[in-house]
């Protein structure tokens, strides 16, 4: 082919190609734009059927009550109720629909994180907020707080419950409260800024008899780290035995409760969890575990990741059960957030003891069923439990 002919034959090319495309171009501008219609794949056209479908009326309800209905409601309150209605169809109450704000409340809450100063008291045999522990570096450290000060007032006020008193010292992010405290009968009142703290879950100590003690107030992200410290620096003091104090844990993370599980147990089945297919999910521990003796103590406000330990320690028979039989909440929620900052809180599995009990509005029943004796400072079942250890 000479030069002239091998032009002629590229534009040739060049022209139909041109053409082609404007062609293509032109099809899909008058498919996009003619009588307002859109090309759109077939999937996302079956999935919009499917919405329009089954979301239709809802639309329908909303619009209406936009339009023609008397009461003004903004859109983020009417789908609130929504999705809180959808939900709530469940019949469930542990799963739940959180808003942004609800959601950030939530995950603060089972995290032990608040806003306050950072002081743990406890009410005296007369009535005083004796304050028990002040959390290092916190707001309350920082003004001069010690453990051992009485707290008397909080902004001018007196309480007569700890939870009203808790309260009054929580508040927002950087706001402002007074606290008057009592040391060595000397009354004293500090400013204090609010600010970000978070709670330690789990505290230890020697008892009389050279008993170690350690206390699982919840189950938040740093349980299980918390707990292996403890357990650490008791066993270097060598005790005769360690109670585990689980009366009053309304759980928290099951991830946390297998770890601390797997701390105190060898290689074994800790628990198995079920979904509505009848799938099951085994988790087992390793080989390693505390050589210490222990007995773990339960009442009917331990449940959730509370009862996860103390089923695996019974069929297992890592240790004795000692209090009455716990709280019988043996589901498992898993929580899906959103882009928005809501979240979905669902209940999606059961979970069983090692030997296959149902935990769920069962509980579990101690090997000694001993009941918490409220008059003065007899605690009968950590009575129970110190005896226990001193037999074996």
């Amino acid at each position: 082919m000479d030069e002239a002919n091998r032009k002629q034959t590229i534009r040739i090319i060049l022209i139909t190609v041109c053409v082609t495309v404007a062609a293509a171009v032109l099809l899909v501008w008058a498919a996009a734009e003619i009588g307002g219609l859109r090309l759109v794949n077939g999937k996302t056209y079956e999935r919009n059927e499917k919405i329009a479908v089954k979301y239709g009326k809802l639309y329908d309800i909303q619009t209406k009550i936009e339009d023609e209905g008397l009461w003004d409601v903004s859109e983020s309150k009417q789908m609130n109720a929504v999705y809180k209605g959808l939900v709530g169809s469940l019949n469930d109450k542990y799963s739940e629909y959180y808003t942004p704000s609800e959601a950030k409340e939530w995950d603060n809450y089972v995290n032990a994180t608040f806003y306050g100063i950072g002081v743990i008291f406890t009410q005296d045999e007369k009535n005083r907020f004796l304050i028990s522990d002040v959390i290092d570096q916190s707001p309350a450290d920082n003004a001069g707080l010690k453990k051992g000060d009485i707290i008397t007032q909080v902004n001018g006020k007196t309480y007569k419950t700890s939870d009203k008193l808790k309260d009054a010292i929580r508040g927002e992010l950087g706001t402002k409260v007074n606290v008057t405290y009592e040391r060595n009968g000397v009354s004293k009142t500090v400013t204090i800024t609010r600010g970000k703290v978070t709670e330690t879950t789990v505290s230890g100590t020697i008892l009389k008899d050279h008993m170690a003690y350690i206390r699982i107030s919840s189950f938040a992200e740093k349980t299980a780290e918390e707990f292996q410290h403890e357990l650490s620096t008791l066993e270097k003091k060598d005790p005769k035995g360690l109670i585990i104090d689980l009366r009053e844990n309304p759980g928290g993370y099951a991830d946390q409760a297998l770890k601390i599980a797997d701390q105190l147990l060898p290689e074994c089945t800790i628990t198995y969890l079920q979904d509505r297919k009848g799938k099951k999910t085994y988790y087992n521990s390793k080989e390693s575990a505390t050589k210490l003796k222990y007995v773990l103590l339960v009442d009917g406000g331990s449940a959730s990741s509370s009862e996860i330990v103390a089923a695996a320690v019974k069929d297992n028979k890592g240790g004795k059960l000692v209090g009455t039989r716990t709280f019988g909440k043996g589901i498992v929620q898993q929580e899906y957030q959103f882009n928005d900052g809501s979240e979905l809180k669902l209940t999606t599995h059961q979970y069983f003891s090692p030997k296959g009990h149902r935990i769920n509005k069962v509980g579990i029943k101690p090997d000694y069923t001993v009941k918490f004796d409220i008059s003065g400072d007899h605690d009968a079942q950590l009575e129970k439990a110190m005896q226990l250890l001193e037999a074996d």
